[in-house]
């Protein structure tokens, strides 16, 4: 039986993204002109994030969040093993330790049972947070960390590298598109 490859990476670039790549490379601005604020404002509004920051790829994205989060040395952080490894090493950047959670095996993602155990086996305060990966089109289940994290006075990173367009439905009933902000401090894409 003959079955169709399926490619890894495939682009899907158009005639217009062409166009608008080349407008700009011929304009005064290569970096930081007028299209940045344009793309912040667009994805911010595609996510449904109050404000969105563009920033050169993933891994500085990371590592601006946790610098801005305070990670310092001597702090732990809980991370996902299921990542590209910036999500780990932006902690080890800011001289922070690295203590990751295991995933669930149906999910890839992080297992929030396993993650609750680990938080809750440390006096408060032992975690300063945690970085999470929504991971193969699929969202954490970002309202349940959140609930975890105020209980332990931590923050909370999400890593939406892996699924824009992803959402889950909140107790509510609502449904939250992955890296909106509503129940992370901050979330990055690349």
């Amino acid at each position: 039986m003959y079955m169709k490859k399926i490619s890894y990476g495939r682009q899907y670039i158009t005639d217009e993204d062409i166009e608008a790549v080349v407008k700009v490379l011929n304009s005064d601005y290569l970096t930081q002109g007028p299209k940045i604020p344009e793309f912040e404002e667009a994805f911010a509004k595609k996510v449904g994030a109050k404000h969105a920051i563009a920033v050169s790829n993933g891994t500085s994205a990371l590592h601006i969040s946790a610098l801005s989060l305070g990670v310092k040395s001597g702090d732990n952080v809980i991370v996902t093993p299921m990542t590209f490894v910036a999500s780990a090493n932006c902690v080890r950047y800011c001289g922070g330790n690295v203590c990751f959670c295991d995933i669930d095996p149906d999910t890839f993602l992080i297992d929030i049972n396993k993650l609750r155990q680990m938080i809750t086996s440390k006096p408060k305060g032992y975690y300063k947070g945690v970085i999470f990966v929504d991971f193969a089109g699929y969202p954490v289940d970002s309202e349940a960390i959140r609930s975890i994290c105020n209980d332990y006075g931590m923050w909370m990173i999400e890593d939406a590298c892996h699924a824009p367009g992803a959402y889950f439905i909140d107790s509510k009933g609502n449904k939250q598109m992955a890296g909106n902000g509503v129940y992370s401090d901050l979330t990055v894409f690349s």
